[in-house]
């Protein structure tokens, strides 16, 4: 009876998120949380819940329970990291995405949320690394792109960065023309789409 309940109480919260009650979603998956003590995931939940809310602090709290619960959950580690980054306490935030890292090294995520926190720490080097290793966990991810072309025009690498502009043409043409304009790099890329703009 208790794992039904659970259930039907997940299913509300489920379909309050899906319609933007995000105070109602965050009741039902503490609901869930007190019929499932075991189980990290309705307080991470709750938690996203609450930052939609913009109810950080709140946010947090429950993140840490999250983790009390189990402290090998990646999910909130990496939630609670980006929170910290959010209100721009790097070195507690790379604290969090390390243990992300450490829980599950293939989450992307926590690599390019690791190399935001060491940008804003001018920790260059060590931000390159973070990225490199965010686009070669995720060969799609733009923003991984984005970020390390961006960060080796800084460093001088001019040729580097070209090369990541020139890759990320050939599946975000339109931020790799917007990377090209902005750093000053000229890597030949052009905008597809511009023929159809009007002047």
């Amino acid at each position: 009876m208790r794992v039904l309940n659970a259930w039907v109480q997940s299913q509300i919260a489920h379909w309050a998120m899906i319609f933007g009650k995000n105070e109602i979603a965050a009741d039902y998956w503490l609901r869930v949380a007190e019929l499932k003590p075991r189980d990290p995931k309705p307080y991470t939940v709750a938690a996203h819940c609450k930052a939609e809310l913009n109810r950080p602090q709140e946010a947090e709290v429950l993140l840490r329970k999250s983790l009390e619960v189990d402290p090998k959950f990646s999910a909130a580690w990496f939630n609670l990291g980006f929170l910290l980054q959010k209100r721009e306490d790097h070195e507690q935030a790379l604290s969090c995405f390390d243990a992300c890292i450490r829980v599950d090294e293939k989450m992307d995520r926590a690599h390019y949320g690791r190399a935001l926190s060491l940008i804003a720490l001018n920790r260059q080097e060590e931000a390159k690394a973070a990225l490199q290793r965010t686009i070669d966990l995720q060969p799609m991810s733009p923003y991984g792109y984005y970020q390390l072309a961006s960060l080796h025009h800084r460093l001088g690498d001019d040729k580097s960065g070209i090369k990541l502009v020139r890759k990320l043409h050939q599946f975000e043409p339109q931020l790799a023309v917007q990377l090209q304009k902005e750093t000053g790099v000229e890597a030949g890329v052009v905008d597809p789409f511009s023929k159809y703009r009007t002047q």
